[in-house]
């Protein structure tokens, strides 16, 4: 049996997701409101960098990103709120985000950690050595595997310059970060070395090379320190250095991202006893709120729509659907807990109405859709004589996947190019783009042109799409084509224009093959031969009246 994506329980693991509560879900992410700090109104609190206005989480972490990446400045933001508000979210979205622009992926160290990692590490290190070398070999691991040739030849003499050649080689020829970090912080902590200097130097030397190159690092769990005093001033210690040296001796001019995460009252410590800091970033703190109702109400919306498209019409559905609505918003939640609790009660009004029953088809014509698409994309091919477009054909079975839609650009009668289509009925989750994209892989998916030939093209259809996957679409050349719901009213209106051969009156029947040539006499034996014939098809009704081709494509076009 071909694997099916329309037959797949992609609503079912959805919820699951979101039933587990914990960390960054994009199929549930809502724009949080921002507004400045000491402002009236409801919304997460945050002063913007760059001077730009931002009314959202979303367009607040964009600004961040332009301020480093594209303006060239020091970025530092605390991110503050109590658990379950969603810090790590944020974090984990604001990761997502530096992947969704290619000159930020190709011109960027990203490392994101929790704190927590630190204090796994063996051996008698002192803690900062521990953090320096763990953000250090995250950096160069970067550096070495993933950049172009000048920066990793630089990343390279600067090891050379510390460490001895049979180290160098063995930190080159690791095959894993695990490998490369453990050997990284055997052969740095041996060495008589200012760590905090060494960091600047290699952001220095690198953006000699390439002025573009952004260090990012997101600080996760600084909570996970509160019950290790030592380490927690440490790493107090340590970052206000960063800070400091970052805003004083290079003047915010530097390529260089940090983003600390923790709870209200941890962050508090932050400020402690230190009246430079707290003048440096006071106005960096990004305060969440813990949820409102209207935030709830959004992301209850994107579960229930799902619902809705995926199971509308059957026959349970509309007493799951008014349990559904019944369920209570208890006040006073976390975002955390309202997923939690949401999310547990829907998934058991599923199983219980809609366990076996497969999600609906997308209702629409998701082949015209293609097909317009491809005229469009490959129209400096279809206008030449030796090249056409095959019929677009839908439930194609390729590599054992079953794709919505199919079709072929061949020329002189031979594919030289595919177009992939999948069609869903409600917003596109994640795990459809993943799904998606690991069937495109197993065809041998083509997207880049070599030689000014062709490209294969890949669509995903759907109502609607979340802003952050369509970016990831877009990044591995998938098109999304927004297409509607076809609604009750539609199919009403739909019906009424189509006429019944076999049950709609003889006026009806005269106005729809107006044009065709068929006289009205033929059209009175047409009437009195559906007393003892049903017509199945118009090719049953052509044969019968022994009409021609021609009268046979008008009437499918009226």
């Amino acid at each position: 049996m071909p694997e099916d994506a329309g037959k797949k329980k992609f609503i079912k693991d959805f919820l699951q997701r979101v039933r587990v509560g914990e960390g960054f879900i994009e199929d549930i992410w809502i724009e949080r409101a921002v507004r400045t700090p000491g402002s009236s109104g409801e919304g997460s609190t945050a002063q913007s960098l760059s001077g730009r206005a931002v009314s959202n989480i979303t367009e607040l972490l964009e600004d961040d990103l332009k301020h480093s990446f594209d303006d060239g400045y020091f970025t530092f933001r605390i991110v503050s709120a109590l658990k379950g508000s969603g810090k790590t979210s944020v974090l984990t979205y604001l990761h997502e985000l530096t992947k969704t622009k290619l000159t930020y992926k190709q011109f960027s160290v990203v490392s994101r950690f929790p704190l927590t990692n630190l204090t796994a590490i063996g051996g008698n290190y002192d803690f900062s050595v521990k953090f320096y070398c763990y953000v250090l070999a995250e950096t160069f691991w970067k550096l070495i595997t993933d950049s172009e040739s000048p920066v990793k030849t630089t990343a390279k003499n600067i090891l050379n310059d510390y460490l001895n050649q049979p180290e160098v080689n063995q930190l080159i020829t690791a095959s894993r970060i695990e490998i490369f970090r453990s050997k990284f912080i055997k052969y740095f902590s041996n060495i008589a070395i200012v760590f905090g200097d060494f960091f600047f130097e290699v952001i220095s030397e690198i953006s000699k090379i390439e002025p573009r190159y952004t260090f990012v690092y997101l600080i996760d769990e600084f909570d996970g320190l509160e019950k290790r005093p030592d380490e927690l001033q440490q790493t107090l210690s340590l970052i206000r250095s960063l800070i400091k040296k970052s805003a004083q001796e290079f003047r915010s001019k530097i390529h260089l991202f940090i983003y600390l995460v923790g709870t209200s009252e941890n962050i508090k410590t932050f400020f402690n006893e230190d009246p430079v800091i707290e003048d440096l970033v006071h106005d960096q703190v990004i305060n969440l709120n813990t949820g409102y109702g209207n935030e709830f109400e959004m992301i209850k919306a994107k579960i229930n729509d799902r619902i809705e498209g995926a199971f509308k019409g059957y026959k349970n559905f509309n007493t799951a659907w008014q349990q559904i609505k019944d369920i209570s918003l208890s006040p006073g939640q976390t975002l955390r807990e309202f997923c939690q609790k949401y999310a547990a009660s829907v998934l058991e009004i599923h199983e219980k109405y809609f366990k076996e029953e497969p999600e609906k088809i997308f209702e629409g014509n998701a082949r015209d859709l293609v097909k317009s698409q491809c005229d469009q994309q490959w129209k400096a091919y279809v206008k030449q004589k030796s090249y056409t477009l095959s019929s677009v054909s839908t439930t194609t079975v390729l590599s054992n996947h079953a794709f919505d839609c199919y079709i072929q650009l061949q020329h002189n009668s031979s594919c030289v190019a595919r177009a992939f289509g999948e069609a869903k009925n409600y917003e596109l989750l994640s795990s459809h783009l993943e799904t998606f994209e690991q069937w495109l892989s197993d065809v041998n998916f083509k997207p880049l042109s070599l030689n000014s030939t062709p490209t294969d093209l890949a669509f995903m259809i759907a109502p609607s799409c979340p802003p952050l996957l369509q970016r990831k679409m877009e990044l591995k050349n998938i098109s999304f084509i927004q297409s509607n719901k076809v609604t009750d009213s539609d199919r009403q209106k739909v019906n009424q224009d189509v006429v019944n051969i076999n049950t709609d009156d003889k006026a009806r029947l005269i106005d729809a093959f107006k044009g065709t040539g068929v006289k009205k006499s033929t059209i009175d034996k047409l009437v009195s031969n559906r007393n003892s014939k049903n017509y199945k098809s118009i090719d049953d009704l052509v044969a019968d009246l022994k009409s021609t081709k021609n009268v046979k494509s008008k009437l499918q076009k009226s």
